[in-house]
């Protein structure tokens, strides 16, 4: 937090602006409070991610709030879907300062019309193996993801392996190795997304919503 603070003084006087400030917290639910944490250079916004999560047909939402770049406020609806009953959809609203007071993020309907395309899938927590089936993807998943690695949430970390249907805004950048975001880091041993059966080859605008999109799954398991 030292650290941070220092460079956003350094820059607040080589630059016009002063530095912002985000609520960080994680919950089940559709809110969360938790302490305010001065954002590094480059994340101008606020970022609120709700998720809902179906599992076997029970709906779920989680919630994570922290410090964005402005592309990533550009996204719209991500859409995950596993197999095995497994989906998930997050959406991300932005703010600035005290209008993060008064901001109510809602899901839209999920498309769940099937677009033609398919991927391997598969999800399974505490390991780094799962039996793999073929998926139906729907809506805008156009991208075939394949993420094995551990992720920490609130210190307890967790093996965990995901591969499926998933929005292409998802997808980029993705990068084995570590990265963090809010109260939650990984290290990933793999981490790529390919193009689902079906789908033209173009490549997706960057945007970083992986881990905050992941992070909806994993609270279920280690905060319900």
């Amino acid at each position: 937090m030292e650290a941070s603070l220092a460079v956003c003084i350094l820059a607040a006087l080589l630059a016009t602006g002063a530095c912002l400030q985000c609520e960080v917290c994680t919950g089940v639910g559709n809110n969360c409070t938790g302490s305010m944490q001065t954002c590094t250079p480059g994340q101008d916004f606020c970022g609120i991610f709700l998720t809902e999560v179906i599992v076997a047909g029970m709906k779920t939402q989680t919630i994570l709030k922290g410090c964005v770049m402005s592309s990533q406020c550009k996204a719209g609806p991500v859409s995950m879907n596993f197999g095995n009953e497994v989906t998930s959809s997050t959406i991300i609203a932005c703010c600035v300062g005290d209008a993060c007071k008064t901001v109510n993020v809602t899901l839209p309907p999920a498309d769940t019309k099937p677009n033609g395309r398919s991927c391997p899938g598969c999800y399974a927590l505490s390991t780094e193996q799962c039996h793999e089936e073929t998926v139906k993807c729907t809506g805008a998943e156009t991208r075939c993801l394949d993420a094995v690695g551990t992720v920490t949430i609130g210190g307890s970390p967790m093996q965990m392996v995901m591969k499926g249907c998933v929005s292409e805004s998802l997808c980029l950048p993705l990068k084995v190795g570590s990265s963090a975001f809010a109260e939650i880091s990984s290290n990933l041993t793999t981490d790529k997304c390919t193009v689902a059966s079906g789908t033209a080859g173009v490549a997706p605008g960057a945007t970083g919503l992986f881990l905050p999109a992941l992070a909806g799954l994993l609270l279920l398991k280690l905060l319900s």
